[in-house]
């Protein structure tokens, strides 16, 4: 079993930022981040549709440019909203990358940038309209469906993308007959947001491939 980052073990760091992601890089198999398109047609990395939250100032991040974006401090840490550029160029190689899209409309923009990175990169979505333009563009990107509470037939959705990864709450992991099912058909399961290191044995016993924390967690055999 594996552990992701999620957000760069957002609990112990400020979230999103390349300090967290690059500190959660000594700790975790995979990293994961959030991004979105600012007002200046830039991806960036970060979670919610507004800053309020993160900075402490007021804005969506859809209508603020980058050059405003990033004079603003994450959760009063002194690190900044990177772009993702930037936070692939700081992530070491060996690191494996699961990025989340936010938003539509971004897919091909994503795409352009994970070009060449040495990293595996896993792009996900709980978007299924950005996850379908990711597959038209290019065949052999990973990618990897995020299931919301309303998604009745996650695996058969799953497939019908062409996903290599599905992703769920581990609650849903535990209580249905997801993971069987996606085991049947191939495909990689991740389980989030794991507190204890209990769970996670729990899951690695299920079948599960890889659980997202907010913080580190020793997993048998690490």
């Amino acid at each position: 079993m594996r552990l992701i980052a999620h957000r760069g073990f957002a609990a112990t760091a400020p979230e999103n930022t390349i300090a967290a992601v690059q500190s959660a890089a000594t700790r975790a198999d995979a990293v994961e981040f959030d991004v979105r398109r600012c007002g200046s047609g830039e991806l960036v990395v970060i979670h919610d549709e507004t800053v309020d939250r993160v900075t402490g100032s007021v804005g969506t991040v859809a209508d603020t440019a980058l050059e405003e974006l990033q004079t603003l401090a994450v959760l009063e840490s002194g690190e900044r909203i990177p772009t993702l550029e930037e936070m692939l160029e700081a992530l070491p190689t060996h690191v494996e990358v699961n990025l989340e899209m936010k938003e539509l409309g971004i897919a091909g923009d994503v795409l352009e940038a994970v070009a060449g990175v040495e990293n595996r990169v896993v792009v996900t979505s709980f978007l299924l309209p950005e996850l379908r333009s990711i597959r038209e563009l290019d065949r052999d990107q990973p990618t990897g469906l995020l299931v919301s509470r309303r998604l009745d037939a996650p695996v058969t959705t799953a497939v019908e993308l062409d996903c290599d990864v599905i992703g769920a709450n581990y609650w849903r992991c535990l209580t249905t007959q997801l993971v069987p099912r996606a085991k049947a058909v191939d495909l990689e399961i991740h389980a989030w947001a794991i507190e204890r290191w209990t769970t996670a044995r729990i899951l690695g016993l299920r079948g599960v491939d890889c659980i997202s924390a907010d913080r580190p967690i020793q997993l048998v055999g690490r």
